[in-house]
């Protein structure tokens, strides 16, 4: 969630200029695709929304569910879990385990495991649901994830599989609606995670859904389709995308299988062309899913799973009873997947230890240039969040902001949507070149003084050996 100050303007939030204005103009929006789900005149061009309808009945639905804007986690956590988060870094847990799909076809079909599909698949053919919103393929662009309504077996199968891409899956709640399916679940990245509970928790049955499981999907960071797969790997790398049959990251690479063979290209290279705004996320682990399920933490093949409701545990259970799942023997590396988590809280790239012994030699301590490099990172984080993020006591934190402030580091700001203030990092070259100027002003004076008081000395030294030789 990304606090934005609303300083600007004086009208309430109520319509898609606000949308335009606060989330897609400022580059902040993920494309998660909330708005243009709850909203027939909102489309998708270039990942992001635009209007498609000159009229715009000025609902503010778009902004009211947008996640982008202002999400209580632990208002949500309470009403989703009947209690706050137990876990710093990974929200609400009830329990962690790691399990595979007993089916060999899902198996051979899916990205690790194969537990995602063999839920979404029972959840259809069990009748709990009537479909699933979820990420599919493009018939026409290789790789490409597009929103999809599952409604068979088949379906989710086909479905199988990850894509590395942004994708507005919440969208698919339009065709949902459109097709007259009520009983749905939806499986998706964190913002999309947010974006749908929002919906859930908020719409006053202004919608005719009735949301039976949200299973989340670990995620770090997701790559812009035509500027990643199209501009780099298809035209300046050469590999035709179509010749791709699956895409992987692991061991510090983004790999590309085709043929039997494996391209890989570093995931520092990769980076480039990542998403923006997924930068400015700190959810890994989808913390308000029924379930969350990735293959960080797990060995080859399973996947690690969070399951955190008391629906999530039901279902979770009754794959296990009717062997539709196998559980491992071996304990998920919890330690693992939260340190994944912890980055992510925290965004930082990471700076190196030069650069913060540079900046000690100013005279601040390294305790208080960290929060500096944090919240560049955060961009201009509330103290909730910068406490996430570290693992100092409040006071220790708070002590830190005010000699910070005092030093014109940073500076502090009310977050109008909370009511709350924001710690605003200043631009680093302005910090230095502040600090230089300040230490040469010291540089000249102690300068001034040492050689006075060392001339002086040397002179009576001098004067001492010439009347010494006379």
């Amino acid at each position: 969630m990304v606090g934005l100050e609303f300083d600007t303007r004086e009208a309430e939030l109520e319509c898609f200029d606000d949308l335009e204005y606060y989330v897609i103009e400022r580059g902040v929006c993920t494309g998660c695709g909330t708005c243009a789900g709850i909203c027939p005149r909102i489309g998708f061009e270039n990942d992001r929304p635009v209007m498609q309808d000159e009229y715009d009945p000025h609902c503010n639905s778009c902004t009211q569910f947008c996640p982008q804007f202002y999400v209580p986690f632990s208002r949500m956590e309470e009403m989703i879990f009947g209690a706050v988060r137990n876990d710093r870094y990974l929200g609400y847990v009830d329990r962690v385990v790691s399990a595979r799909a007993n089916s060999d076809a899902i198996r051979g079909v899916s990205q690790d495991g194969g537990v995602t599909t063999t839920l979404t698949k029972y959840l259809l053919e069990s009748g709990a649901v009537e479909g699933v919103i979820m990420a599919g393929v493009s018939e026409s662009e290789p790789l490409k994830p597009v929103p999809i309504v599952a409604t068979t077996g088949d379906d989710v199968v086909s479905a199988a599989g990850s894509r590395y891409s942004i994708c507005p899956v919440v969208m698919g709640l339009r065709e949902a609606f459109e097709k007259g399916i009520k009983k749905i679940a939806i499986v998706g990245t964190p913002c999309q995670v947010q974006g749908i509970r929002k919906v859930e928790l908020f719409s006053e049955d202004r919608y005719p859904f009735e949301i039976k499981a949200v299973i989340g999907i670990f995620c770090f960071e997701n790559f812009l389709y035509d500027e990643f797969f199209k501009s780099f790997i298809e035209k300046e790398l050469g590999i035709e995308l179509g010749e791709i049959n699956s895409v992987r990251i692991r061991n510090n690479s983004f790999e590309l299988h085709k043929n039997g063979e494996i391209e890989s290209i570093p995931l520092k290279t990769a980076f480039k062309h990542v998403n923006i705004p997924c930068t400015l996320c700190r959810d890994f682990s989808a913390e308000l899913s029924d379930i969350s399920i990735g293959a960080i933490g797990a060995k080859t093949d399973w996947n690690a799973v969070i399951i955190r409701s008391e629906r999530g545990r039901r279902l979770f259970d009754e794959l296990v009873e009717k062997n539709l799942v196998t559980l491992a023997s071996d304990a998920v590396d919890l330690e693992r997947i939260k340190r994944l988590a912890r980055r992510k809280k925290a965004h930082v790239e990471r700076t190196s230890a030069e650069t913060t012994e540079f900046l000690t030699h100013f005279g601040t301590a390294e305790d208080k240039v960290k929060i500096y490099e944090l919240l560049i990172a955060l961009h201009g984080p509330r103290l909730e969040t910068i406490s996430e993020a570290t693992e100092m006591d409040d006071s220790v934190i708070r002590d830190a902001l005010e000699s910070l402030k005092e030093r014109s580091w940073i500076r502090e700001t009310m977050d109008k949507t909370t009511n709350t203030p924001r710690y605003i990092p200043e631009k680093p070259e302005t910090v230095i070149n502040n600090e230089v100027k300040k230490l040469n002003s010291k540089l000249k004076i102690a300068k001034k003084k040492a050689i006075s008081e060392l001339n002086s000395s040397y002179t009576r030294r001098i004067q001492e050996k010439i009347e010494m030789q006379g």
